[in-house]
C-alpha cells in the first residue's frame, strides 16, 4: 500500500522484481512511517490485545509515509489536532460491530489511499468517512448501535477504545486497568442472597455487573488498592477532599456511588443513561455534519 503499487492485495503476483525494486528504493521512508504509526497508536493506549484490526493501521501508515512529518510530530502540541483526528477516526472504525476492516478490504484500502494521496497536510478524516459511508461502512452510529455499545461486556476487545473515547482526558499512556466500579465479587449470587435480595433483583445485578455502565479505566495502582471496596467508601477514602471527589465523579459520569449492592441497579441505570447521552453526542453525527468540522 505504501509503495503505491496498483493492487494493495497481499498476493503472490505482487511480489515481482519491479515491485520489490520500488519498495527497496523507498524502504527507509516506509520503515519510518511504520515505526511512527506503531508509536502513535501506542500513545493512544492500544496494544496487541486491544487493537481489533491491524488493517486499520494501513491508512495511517500511508498518510504518515506521504506527509513525512517532522521529528516532533508525535509529541509537539502544534500537531495535536492532526493526531486527535487520527485517533477519533481509528477508534470509531474499531467500535463498529459490523467490522469495517473485514470484507472488501482491498477495494476499501485502495479508495482510502486515493483520498490520502490528495490530502497530505492534515489527516483527511471527514473525506475518508464520506468514502467509507458510500461503501456501506459508515462511521456514524444509530440508536441500536449505541445500545450495542452500552451492552458491551468485560472482555470485549472494543471495550478499551470505547472507554478511551468516552473519557479522552485519561492519560492512556500510563498503565490502566478496566475496573468494575462496583466490585464483581460483591455481586455474586450467594452474597446477594445473604443480603436478602430477591431473585429478580439478583438476576438483574448479574446481567449488569460486567457491562459498560459498571466499568471504568483506572490507574493500575489505584485498581490494586481499590480491590473489593464498596464504591462510596472507597471514593471517600481515596479522595477525602469533597470538591475533588465530586469533580472526579462528574467527569466519569459516576453520579452517586452506591454504598451497598442494594443501590447498585439504581446506580447502573442512571450511569447507563448518562453514557447513552455522551455516546450519542460523540458518535451519531454523520461525517458531513458541519458540527463535526467546526
Amino acid at each position: 500500500m505504501l509503495a503505491d503499487i496498483a493492487s494493495v492485495g497481499f498476493k503472490v503476483e505482487n511480489f515481482n522484481r519491479d515491485n520489490m525494486s520500488m519498495l527497496e528504493a523507498i524502504w527507509a521512508d516506509v520503515r519510518r512511517a511504520c515505526v511512527l504509526t506503531v508509536e502513535l497508536v501506542a500513545s493512544f493506549g492500544f496494544s496487541e490485545q486491544t487493537l481489533r484490526a491491524d488493517s486499520a493501521l494501513l491508512p495511517i501508515a500511508y498518510y504518515i509515509f506521504k506527509r513525512k512529518p517532522p521529528e516532533n510530530w508525535l509529541l509537539h502540541p502544534v500537531h495535536c489536532t492532526d493526531r486527535e483526528s487520527i485517533r477519533s477516526w481509528l477508534i470509531r472504525s474499531l467500535l463498529k460491530s459490523s467490522g469495517i476492516w473485514g470484507s472488501g478490504l482491498d477495494t476499501l484500502l485502495t479508495a482510502l489511499r486515493d483520498i490520502i494521496r490528495d490530502n497530505q497536510n492534515l489527516f483527511p478524516a471527514d473525506q475518508l468517512e464520506r468514502i467509507m459511508a458510500a461503501r456501506g461502512k459508515s462511521l456514524a452510529f444509530g440508536p441500536e448501535e449505541i445500545d450495542d455499545l452500552l451492552d458491551m461486556e468485560y472482555g470485549d476487545r472494543r471495550l478499551f477504545p470505547l472507554l478511551s473515547i468516552l473519557y479522552p482526558f485519561i492519560d492512556v499512556r500510563q498503565l490502566h486497568h478496566i475496573d468494575h466500579f462496583f466490585p464483581k465479587n460483591l455481586l455474586q449470587r450467594r452474597r446477594l442472597e445473604k443480603l436478602g435480595c430477591d431473585n429478580a433483583y439478583i438476576d438483574e445485578c448479574l446481567d449488569a455487573r460486567d457491562r459498560v455502565a459498571n466499568l471504568q479505566l483506572l490507574e493500575g495502582l489505584l485498581n490494586v488498592s481499590k480491590n473489593d471496596s464498596v464504591p462510596s467508601a472507597w471514593m471517600a477514602e481515596t479522595y477525602p477532599d469533597a470538591v475533588q471527589r465530586q469533580a472526579i465523579l462528574d467527569r466519569n459520569d459516576l453520579g452517586t456511588p452506591p454504598a451497598s449492592a442494594h443501590e447498585f441497579i439504581a446506580f447502573y441505570k442512571a450511569r447507563r443513561e448518562r453514557l447513552r447521552l455522551r455516546l450519542t453526542m460523540l458518535l451519531s453525527q454523520p461525517s458531513d455534519d458541519p458540527a463535526r468540522s467546526s
